[in-house]
């Protein structure tokens, strides 16, 4: 006969077991955080309500602001084409800098069909797929299909190109089993609601046990800047503030100061013309917010919303009307800043953080806050610490470059030249400009001179300072791999047309 303690003690045995076994389950049952990635297309960093620099209207996105951390220094690194959004996509989806990205993903115009996108490097969605995620994207995708191919497990109503109309944009699904779709469009809805409709019904039917990472890549405020007339009518052009440093033409001649971007209007630009361009670009913003606004709201209904990092970002700046340019073929503040809010579990709430980051931070910093490694291939930084108030920064300068397509610059009805290359380092910021045979230098106090209105690069009281930020600046030019030669004429990026001959007619 079994004893009474022997029984007790049996039964303690089984409690404890089934005690282990149920935290076990428990254990299993808690899943990596999912990703939810909201991109913008041309908005400028600070153009959003609660950052309290722009009177626009982002109800959406100030909550987004209110519950996560914003950065406040984020820039893109810059282009080499026109198309400024093509190389900072690639910059981003990748975590390195564009000069070590084949140009065939972020210069397709330059090459063959067949060659448009092919690239051996590793991208954030096929990381993160890898990793046990199940990815999906929506909207914009401007570097080819290769890598959609190879990182999403679905992709819904994606605009393959770099701009488009808004009502009636067209687009294409694709899944590894099908393949893609036939293109398809929708005249009557405008195109942050197509998107939007995606990322929307794609959480309502969300069911696997897997994580997600979803991106959801906008087309606006990218011109042409068409919004619901109702968003329009929010912004009369009248009412617009012109911008402190807005000029009838920029003081000298630049990169690309005639291309597309910047024909949009006439020469010398008018108040009255730059008061439309921004009525226009906000009613674009806040007619996109409202889309994120469904977005978030079906995020709660899933309720996934608490176990998902949110990131709200832009791929470039734009000028319209500063400094009397209307594009963002530059490296000004108002071309260069970009919009970076991270939200979601153990990110601190309603914190604006100073510190330098650049777009392309984002790759390593979603590893850092999902306990990934950081694959090797990356070339930029992890801000996780700074986000979590363990490290104040991550780096102490900045770089930006921007010239123009070398390629363009041999075809004689286009002939484009010239380019930038500048450095921040604390409060000041250089600028070297070349174009044909001119070189134009500029030295800004950014902490005292935020539109960058007041050129100290002749006061001798800076000596010190243009000598830091030029030796600064050669650094970064050698860290990043940049070709760029400071002491030859446009740095000598246009010096050998044969190595841009990629495109064969045929």
């Amino acid at each position: 006969m079994i004893s009474k303690k022997v029984i007790f003690s049996l039964l303690f045995l089984s409690l404890v077991s089934f005690g282990c076994k149920e935290a076990k389950t428990k254990e299993e049952k808690v899943k990596q955080p999912n990703i939810l990635f909201l991109f913008t297309d041309d908005q400028r960093g600070g153009t959003i309500g609660a950052m309290d620099k722009y009177n626009v209207q982002t109800p959406n996105m100030d909550q987004l602001v209110k519950n996560g951390t914003s950065f406040t220094n984020s820039y893109i690194l810059g282009a080499t084409t026109a198309a400024v959004c093509s190389p900072s996509r690639a910059m981003l989806m990748t975590g390195r800098h564009y000069f070590n990205i084949e140009p065939n993903v972020y210069a397709q115009f330059a090459f063959n069909k067949e060659d448009k996108g092919k690239s051996d490097k590793l991208t954030f969605p096929e990381y993160f797929k890898a990793n046990g995620y199940t990815t999906f994207a929506t909207g914009k995708q401007h570097n080819g299909e290769p890598w959609i191919e190879r990182g999403f497990t679905k992709v819904k109503s994606a605009f393959l190109g770099g701009m488009t109309r808004h009502f009636g944009t067209k687009v294409k699904d694709y899944t590894p089993e099908t393949g893609w779709s036939e293109g398809y469009k929708d005249d009557e809805k405008f195109s942050s609601e197509v998107f939007a409709d995606a990322a929307v019904s794609f959480l309502d039917s969300y069911k696997e046990e897997k994580p997600f990472l979803m991106y959801v890549a906008f087309t606006a405020p990218h011109d042409p800047r068409t919004a619901p007339q109702e968003y329009h009518n929010m912004y009369p052009a009248q009412d617009i503030t012109v911008p402190e440093n807005f000029m009838a033409q920029h003081p000298f001649e630049i990169a690309d100061d005639h291309i597309r971007d910047e024909v949009l209007a006439p020469f010398p630009r008018t108040e009255a013309i730059v008061q439309k361009e921004i009525s226009d670009y906000y009613a674009m913003i806040t007619a996109t917010d409202n889309q994120i606004g469904r977005i978030l709201k079906a995020l709660e209904a899933s309720g996934e919303a608490d176990n998902t990092i949110i990131v709200l970002a832009g791929d470039n700046g734009l000028a319209l009307g500063q400094h009397g340019l209307l594009g963002k073929q530059n490296v000004y503040e108002h071309s260069v800043s970009v919009p970076m809010v991270f939200v979601g579990p153990n990110i601190p709430k309603n914190e604006k953080n100073n510190a330098l980051a650049y777009l392309h931070d984002i790759f390593p910093t979603l590893c850092g806050l999902t306990g990934l490694d950081i694959p090797e291939s990356v070339q930029t930084e992890d801000l996780t610490a700074v986000i979590k108030g363990d490290k104040k920064e991550v780096r102490n300068s900045m770089f930006y470059a921007y010239n123009s397509w070398p390629g363009e610059a041999y075809k004689p009805k286009v002939n484009n030249h010239g380019g930038h290359r500048a450095v921040r380092k604390g409060d000041f910021k250089l600028i070297v400009s070349s174009k044909k045979d001119t070189y134009n230098y500029q030295l800004f106090n950014l902490k005292k001179d935020s539109l960058e209105l007041v050129n100290l690069y002749d006061d001798k009281n800076y000596n010190d300072v243009k000598e830091d930020l030029t030796l600064e600046l050669k650094k970064l030019i050698k860290e990043v791999g940049d070709p760029a030669d400071l002491s030859k004429k446009e740095f000598g990026i246009f010096d050998h047309p044969e190595d841009y001959n990629f495109k064969t007619k045929k």
